[in-house]
């Protein structure tokens, strides 16, 4: 086991950071049980790519890089079993090797599994519920030691519990995953009005297996984004991959962030040049997860909120208008997802089809101005935020837009009288 004293945490958007008395990187089960056994405050951390203070603390944290390993793979169940650690650009890839893959995915990889479960991440696609719901069964491990598993029907009602659940019940050690034969994607990627990317929008939800749009501010042009499961096979070019994906999206992309850093009213020029790019339809068959996950963005700063579907296209077209009517320069594209609801308790999707609305920015200019205005309109609506992202702790909202708050807020302090996984976070959110 490898360990570090008065570590320094730094999360990926580098806006949170804490020192840490000790820093642990198990390899084994039993000396992830140890650790817990004996430390006063644990947080858990994989790469942290929360925008928030999720992962801080002063005493403990825990990072699972070196327990990382596939344990199992059955392919008459078409399941995975894996250790919390391993990432899920890591699993992809042994998945591809074995001609399998997960059914869905978000737009990053670089996340481990238990992080992405934990904090409610997700794809898109309006059939599809959040990364959780693709978990056959996990091991917990509880304040005491105690060492848990739990089974989404055999233990229906403590799973649901349990899935996502912010690090605050226990530690994941295990984690069987449903996956599926590996397929491809059609993905039929072009911009259009806004107005009329919003007015077709139930079309585009229903007829299109997973749905998701880009807006770039300051511009009338919305990006639809249309994967469709296809038998044909792939066609993308290892030069259109290389050329777009790495150099266009990643060199080009981040030099024109630094020239609307100079003068930053020339962002509304710099977007509606970028956005020219997408007129002209993308349409190519590419293996799934190399369509679902996108190049690397560069250093950002990140809200996202869920929402009811019923009231989407009002959201879109208030949004639109909150952004042209005020004084606000974004200069990144604001991504707008649609999942299913589920029965998970701390799930923004929970008990309601969902379109997700994230509001973006490279750099911290009037950020702080942005996200507020943001969430004056998303409380409007009655939004439920991202728990990986940034948001203001508002534990009174919170408890009435979760339905299952409460019985959450119980279980944690069952599993967790004595708060060794709480931190500020967690006490801002439950008390």
């Amino acid at each position: 086991m490898r360990q570090q004293t008065d570590y320094r945490f730094l999360n990926w958007a580098q806006n949170q950071t804490c020192t840490a008395c000790n820093f642990y990187q198990p390899e084994t089960e039993e000396e992830l049980i140890e650790l817990i056994k004996s430390s006063k405050k644990v947080r858990m951390t994989g790469t942290g790519h929360s925008w928030n203070s999720i992962c801080l603390n002063n005493d403990t944290l825990i990072n699972l890089d070196h327990y990382n390993k596939v344990l199992a793979l059955d392919k008459e169940k078409l399941q995975v079993k894996v250790q919390p650690g391993i990432k899920l650009w890591q699993l992809n890839e042994y998945l591809d090797k074995e001609c399998l893959a997960l059914s869905n995915l978000g737009s990053i990889s670089k996340q481990s599994v238990a992080g992405a479960m934990s904090t409610g991440t997700h794809g898109s696609g309006i059939n599809y519920q959040i990364l959780g719901s693709q978990i056959e069964e996990f091991s917990f491990i509880k304040a005491d030691g105690e060492k848990i598993i739990l089974h989404k029907e055999r233990d229906k009602e403590l799973f649901n519990k349990c899935v996502v659940n912010l690090g605050c019940l226990g530690v994941i050690s295990e984690i069987t995953l449903n996956i599926v034969p590996a397929f491809n994607l059609h993905d039929y990627t072009i911009a259009i009005p806004y107005e009329q990317a919003v007015n077709r929008l139930d079309e585009f939800i229903n007829n299109t297996d997973h749905f998701k749009m880009w807006w770039f501010p300051h511009t009338n042009k919305m990006v639809l984004y249309r994967y469709n499961h296809t038998q044909a096979k792939t066609n993308d070019s290892h030069f259109r991959q290389w050329f777009m994906d790495e150099f266009v999206s990643v060199n080009i992309y981040r030099l024109l962030l630094k020239v609307g850093n100079i003068k930053r009213s020339w962002r509304r020029t710099i977007n509606q040049l970028l956005v020219l790019n997408f007129n002209k339809p993308l349409d190519r068959i590419e293996k799934s997860y190399k369509v679902f996950n996108v190049p690397e963005p560069p250093l950002h700063r990140e809200v996202e909120w869920a929402f009811d579907i019923s009231v989407a296209k009002d959201l879109l077209k208030e949004y639109k208008q909150l952004i042209s009517s005020s004084s606000h320069l974004i200069n990144f594209i604001q991504e707008i997802r649609f999942t299913k609801g589920d029965d998970f308790a701390m799930s923004a999707c929970c008990g309601r089809n969902t379109i997700w609305l994230g509001a973006y920015n490279a750099d911290n200019f009037g950020w702080n101005e942005l996200m507020n205005d943001f969430e004056i309109l998303a409380k409007k609506y009655k939004g439920r935020p991202h728990w990986g992202k940034e948001f203001n702790r508002d534990k009174e909202y919170l408890k009435s837009v979760y339905p299952k708050y409460e019985e959450f807020n119980a279980l944690r302090k069952e599993f967790d009288p004595n708060e060794k996984f709480t931190n500020r976070f967690i006490s801002e959110i439950f008390g």
